[in-house]
């Protein structure tokens, strides 16, 4: 009897199975109705915490003149020059960027119109030419092995150049190519 009871249990169970799925079963889908008109605007939502620090902080120069001076050595009547070099007044490179930020230096060796940026420091094996920058508080100072004066060419400067000073902060988490003056631009949306 207990076999009977058990087996018309599960009979009567298969069955109340069977009719809820098959009431469940619903029909093709409908065409899709017209849109409805716009809600109205919700509230505003709460102020979220104060962000990490952006790229405003970045301090770059326009694109600069420079004036190289001969480094020479007097040897009795002859005068030996080793190189050239410039020092730039920078005021806005402290001790802070110095040790904690970060310092570019780009020279165009091309127009404005048509520009060719290296970034700094700079060797060309074909033309063996060599430039690099060191810095101090307030300065950066540049020597070449040859003369890299701006001058006019068809009535456009060449051979400028630029720094950008980057204070500080919270590590870095960018995988930014900074001796790729074109990346770096786009990063910090610098302007020409």
């Amino acid at each position: 009897m207990k076999q009977l009871n058990a087996l018309m249990t599960l009979c009567f169970a298969a069955v109340l199975m069977l009719l809820i799925a098959s009431c469940s079963k619903e029909g093709p889908a409908g065409a899709t109705g017209p849109a409805g008109p716009a809600g109205p605007t919700g509230p505003t939502g709460a102020t979220g915490p104060k962000g990490d620090t952006g790229v405003a902080n970045v301090i770059y120069s326009a694109w600069l003149d420079a004036t190289y001076i001969a480094d020479t050595v007097h040897t009795g009547a002859v005068i030996d020059t080793l190189g050239f070099y410039f020092d730039a007044n920078v005021p806005k490179l402290t001790n802070a960027i110095l040790t904690s930020g970060e310092i570019k230096v780009y020279l165009n060796l091309n127009t404005a119109a048509s520009p060719t940026i290296v970034p700094l420091p700079y060797f060309d094996p074909y033309f063996q030419i060599s430039i690099n920058p060191t810095f101090a508080a307030s300065i950066i100072d540049i020597y070449s092995n040859i003369d890299l004066s701006t001058v006019i060419n068809a009535g456009s400067k060449v051979r400028q150049w630029r720094y950008i000073l980057i204070p500080g902060g919270k590590p870095a988490r960018s995988s930014i190519d900074w001796n790729n003056y074109e990346a770096v631009k786009k990063y910090l949306n610098l302007k020409d």
